[in-house]
């Protein structure tokens, strides 16, 4: 459930090698592959859409000069921007529309004038009210989860992030996810996999990162490939928590 996360440099180059652009003017709407997602912290939205050639391996689809991606929300339009990150080029956008349920519509524009229209809502905000920001924990203990409440539309998990430091003195990060049915959940940290590893220099601190995410799966526009998604979800996140042995 808990795994430790390794990329080596020979590995993104490789990915990097392999990373390729085609226009979009050069690919029809039912070749596409899209994947949307929306992430709220509850104070901004940011909007990501990414357009691959066939299915979410294939060639980086870039917008040509004619086709544009679009978010409408309460009646006002924002288009997204191209954003080229070390391994991917997607398109972004940034918007004060953080409600419950509240709605978008992210539409893909072509110059033939035959759009592709997918639509989501956010999940319903909410609150941590423990842990908290830089608690202390020992490996004995119990890291204790309650949220403000639920949302039972959505669906919930918790991910737990360690940064611990070796025996050889380099950096070891694991992470992993929890379900959460409820808004209420105890983690005996001693039971995690994470903390068993053997190589985890016990006289140091980790540092610990717990993100819950709320996640609901909207309308995605019939017009792409199979496999495509959009999604929305509400994400808070509690950091700087420590962990003696």
């Amino acid at each position: 459930m808990f795994k430790k996360c390794v990329m080596s440099a020979a590995f993104i180059l490789a990915l990097c090698a392999c990373n390729s652009e085609t226009e979009s003017d050069l690919v029809e709407t039912k070749d596409i592959w899209a994947g949307f997602k929306l992430v709220s912290d509850g104070s901004i939205t940011r909007v990501n859409a990414e357009l691959n050639v066939n299915n979410i391996s294939g060639s980086n689809v870039v917008l040509s000069d004619t086709d544009t991606l679009q978010a409408v929300v309460n009646s006002s339009v924002v288009t997204l921007k191209k954003d080229t990150d070390f391994l991917d080029v997607d398109y972004q956008a940034y918007i004060n529309a953080t409600d419950d349920n509240q709605l978008f519509d992210i539409i893909f524009g072509r110059s033939n004038g035959i759009s592709a229209s997918s639509n989501v809502e956010l999940p319903l905000n909410f609150i941590i009210l423990t842990p908290s920001n830089e608690q202390p924990f020992k490996i004995d203990s119990t890291l204790t989860l309650q949220l403000d409440g639920t949302d039972p539309n959505s669906t919930s998990y918790v991910e737990l992030t360690s940064s611990c430091i070796t025996l050889s003195n380099d950096s070891l990060i694991q992470s992993g996810t929890l379900e959460l049915s409820s808004s209420h959940l105890e983690i005996p940290l001693e039971n995690l996999d994470m903390f068993k590893n053997t190589q985890i220099d016990h006289s140091k601190s980790c540092n610990l990162t717990l993100s819950v995410i709320r996640e609901r799966f909207g309308n995605i526009a019939d017009e792409f490939t199979d496999q495509s998604y959009i999604k929305a979800q509400q994400s808070r996140a509690i950091k700087n928590m420590t962990l003696t042995f």
